[in-house]
């Protein structure tokens, strides 16, 4: 397990492993990327030496499957994305290996029993069935996610806290419940659920919203029969800290899901931004934390309180990420963490971590009946170690780290650098770390080379509608020499290094149709695209070199003729594949041999008004492979399908393969005789982390993003 040395006083400034000068966002706050990882390594080691057994966190004497271990277990899972330290992963996967049973049951879990908790004890299914693949995990989400097709619901279609608190929406229940159902959407491709997720906040909001603070009551009973229920609008009496946080974390984690053009997306951003404005209003101003009752400071009994104001630090950094509030509440959420580990984290004499000032645990009715009080707030236990505190200290710290890159790309002259080469040639060659590069929105027209010697790299920009790299090459440009540069010279983006990871960015070649003109230009192995966008005409995605493993998840990719080609492994996951005219999609030149080409799962095909014939892909070389899994095809793939590019002597060498397939071009019946018709035996072979495997073993969906040691 990898372990960092365990410093004596929080305040002391860490090792730093940082290229040749710290970037202006480290200058600023005085910490590193890898201080943030370091204290969330800490947290957890000791959570770990703690309690061995996740399924007895939470102080249990025996397994529970509960909220309390879920967030654990999805704290430590975001830890082991910046890492890579299996011990987290194992911790987790024994957790779910306990509960969950071959056929995806779960021990102790009661389906009537109606408990939103018991929701988010899986939310962690999702990234362990990324990591290491079980029918169990996926199982096992089914089985919470078919709970809420019959959970009890308000009058207004709001989900009831628990089927023993009847006509109660709490604000804890949207942390609860709602994460996980846009997880649930998301991996399963229902859009229809999405409207239902929002309509969860907009209720809860419209009841127990006080105009006052901008803030929300913990909870509101549509009867109005509940002692803590004011009798005229069903709400409850106080703003208690914990109920808020699960709140906003419940929104930024769904905003994070939405995809793009979903339009009631801004519904929660202005609560978001609302409610996050009302928290600064009762900030603490020695430590930067916030009140057990959050808007009573100085009232007597009330106190700092550890996980409410995690909760707010994680909300608040995540939500500048996504761009829903302004960078001055990065500064706060800062401040706000370093304050929190003044005032509540401790190193004890073992060296082991601890946290403290957490309420144990707060509720509204029930059996001792608990009557919503400020004093009843106040008179709650109060914990050290509680996983409350320790799970969202990890998130916070990690998201943290996220918001502190090693180099910072600004157009603007706000950054380390203006142009994303200067930056790339900052990094030291062959280093042994992962670099993080931050590239801020805007535009940057340049030519982009990533040479081998710049291993490791994570250039994740602010969005990929926001920030775009664009250039105009085409193959008929004069180069240097006086002569045309060609296809291969003509890129946007030139990647020959291992290990690549590029999020959130638009790589263009506005070049117009001239002929070939390459956005991309992807040569290098174990290489990553998440939420890019690939704009171009002819040959866009140039997958240069043979044996090369690319992965491209969440992508959308445009372009006229051959407009995805080359050599290399390549998978297309949930992409979007839009077509600008007549013509054909891809173009592979898969080497003999190669046992898998190019690969397209769960992706869509679409194209622009009034093009109507489109072919799937056509032979660059007569071994092509390509395959679509699960895909939805648009009108506009012709029935054949396939061309043979006029060389016959493919039909016998190319494998062109479609399975499970739906939408108005998927019809195979009129299919060229040469193509393949997978059976699910076939096309199981077909997944990631199979075709890109290779000979080390590599699977794409486990995080490589921000942290690595070769």
């Amino acid at each position: 397990m990898m372990r960092y040395c365990l410093c004596l006083c929080l305040s002391v400034c860490f090792a730093v492993v940082s290229v040749s000068a710290k970037s202006r966002a480290q200058q600023a706050t005085g910490r590193t990327f890898e201080d943030y990882v370091q204290q969330a390594v800490h947290m957890a080691d000791a959570q770990i030496a703690k309690t061995p057994r996740l399924c007895l966190s939470d102080f249990e004497n025996r397994p529970k499957w509960n909220y309390t271990q879920g967030l654990l277990a999805h704290a430590m899972l975001q830890l082991y994305a910046y890492t890579e330290d299996t011990a987290y992963l194992s911790y987790v996967q024994a957790y779910a290996d306990y509960f969950v049973n071959s056929d995806g049951t779960i021990k102790t879990y009661k389906a009537g029993e109606y408990s939103l908790d018991r929701i988010n004890a899986g939310l962690f299914l999702f990234d362990l069935n990324r990591y290491n693949p079980r029918p169990e995990y996926a199982n096992a989400a089914n089985l919470l996610y078919n709970q809420l097709t019959s959970h009890p619901r308000t009058s207004e279609g709001g989900y009831w806290h628990k089927k023993i608190y009847p006509h109660q929406m709490w604000l804890d229940g949207l942390y609860m419940a709602q994460p996980f159902a846009v997880r649930y959407a998301s991996e399963h491709d229902a859009d229809s659920l999405y409207d239902d997720v929002v309509r969860q906040f907009v209720i809860v909001d419209r009841h127990t919203r006080d105009a006052k603070s901008g803030l929300n009551y913990h909870g509101w009973d549509e009867s109005r029969t509940q002692q803590w229920a004011d009798p005229q609008t069903g709400c409850s009496s106080q703003l208690w800290g914990r109920s808020i946080g699960w709140y906003v974390m419940a929104l930024v984690d769904v905003l994070e899901q939405l995809p793009d053009d979903y339009a009631g997306r801004n519904q929660l951003v202005s609560v978001l931004q609302r409610v996050c404005a009302g928290l600064l209003k009762y900030r603490d101003r020695t430590t930067g934390m916030w009140y057990q009752v959050v808007d009573a400071p100085g009232r007597k009994g009330n106190y700092l309180e550890s996980s409410c104001s995690l909760m707010f630090v994680y909300a608040m950094c995540k939500a500048v990420r996504l761009g829903y509030l302004p960078e001055s509440y990065l500064q706060t959420a800062r401040q706000s963490f370093d304050g929190i580990c003044r005032h509540s984290v401790h190193v004890q004499s073992d060296g082991q971590w601890s946290i403290g000032d957490c309420c144990a645990v707060a509720g509204l009715g029930g059996n001792p009946y608990r009557n919503g009080s400020y004093e009843y707030y106040v008179g709650e236990p109060v914990r050290d170690d509680d996983p409350k505190s320790v799970g969202t200290f990890i998130l916070a710290a990690v998201e943290l780290a996220r918001a502190t890159p090693h180099i910072v790309v600004a157009a603007d002259g706000t950054g380390d650098y203006r142009t994303i080469q200067e930056a790339v040639n900052a990094v030291p060659d062959f280093r042994k770390t992962r670099t993080y590069i931050r590239v801020k929105s805007g535009v940057y027209r340049e030519r982009v080379i990533i040479p081998a010697s710049k291993q490791l790299l994570s250039i994740i920009g602010d969005g990929a509608k926001s920030t775009r790299l664009v250039y105009g090459n085409s193959a008929h440009t004069i180069g240097l020499s006086g002569e045309e540069v060609g296809t291969s010279g003509s890129a946007t983006f030139y990647t020959f290094a291992d290990d690549l990871y590029v999020e959130g960015l638009t790589i263009e070649n506005d070049a117009g149709e001239v002929g070939q003109a390459v956005a991309a230009h992807v040569s290098g192995d174990r290489v990553v695209f998440v939420k890019c966008r690939f704009i171009g005409h002819q040959d866009t995605l140039f997958t240069y070199a043979a044996g090369s493993r690319q992965y491209y998840k969440n992508c959308y990719i445009e372009g006229t003729t051959d407009f995805i080609f080359g050599w290399s492994v390549a998978v297309f996951e949930r992409c979007r594949i839009h077509s600008k005219r007549n013509s054909y999609i891809t173009a592979a030149s898969t080497p003999q041999g190669q046992r898998f080409g190019y690969v397209f799962h769960r992706c869509s095909l679409t194209a622009d008004s009034g093009v109507t014939k489109c072919y799937l892909g056509r032979p660059w070389r007569i071994y092509a492979q390509t395959v679509y899994v699960s895909c939805n095809l648009g009108a506009h793939i012709l029935p054949k399908g396939w061309h043979d590019w006029n060389k016959p002597d493919s039909h016998a060498s190319t494998y062109y393969g479609e399975y499970d397939n739906v939408g108005a071009g998927a019809d195979q019946s009129m299919r060229v005789s040469w193509a393949h018709r997978l059976t699910p035996s076939e096309a199981s072979v077909y997944t990631p982390q199979i075709v890109l495997s290779g000979e080390d073993g590599w699977n794409p969906e486990i995080p490589r993003a921000f942290y690595r040691r070769k």
